[in-house]
């Protein structure tokens, strides 16, 4: 007659469970890479009797969530700052300049420079 230990038993019983789990890899963290910043602006013709425009910040890489500083630095004005983009005034007929610093969640930071033409016509 055969007889079974308990400790083999356990031995069947853990060889089964291992044979049955779910094979789930690991996943490894991404690698965000560095980050980077930039900055496209254009001008939205006439409004309140100055030069409008626009600026749009993209950004890639770093680590979590961003913060954007945006700051006026040649014939430009800022009027409404929403992060990601500013809108403003600028002097018409004038080579206009904004700057952008973004911050991540670990503290690294990237500037960008925004360089566009005041112009009555939007572009």
């Amino acid at each position: 007659m055969f007889k079974i230990s308990r400790r083999m038993l356990g031995l069947v019983a853990a060889t089964c469970a291992l044979a049955l789990a779910p094979l789930t890899p690991t996943a490894a963290a991404p690698q965000a890479g560095p980050l980077t910043a930039g900055v496209s602006c254009y001008s939205l013709g006439i409004q309140y009797n100055r030069g409008a425009f626009a600026c749009d910040a993209y950004v890639s890489g770093g680590t979590g969530s961003y913060s954007y500083n945006w700051s006026p630095v040649l014939n430009a004005d800022i009027g409404q700052n929403g992060g990601d983009y500013v809108l403003g005034s600028c002097t018409l007929g004038r080579t206009a300049r904004v700057n952008l610093v973004v911050t991540d969640s670990s503290g690294a930071s990237v500037a960008s420079v925004g360089r566009f033409y005041c112009s009555s016509d939007p572009s």
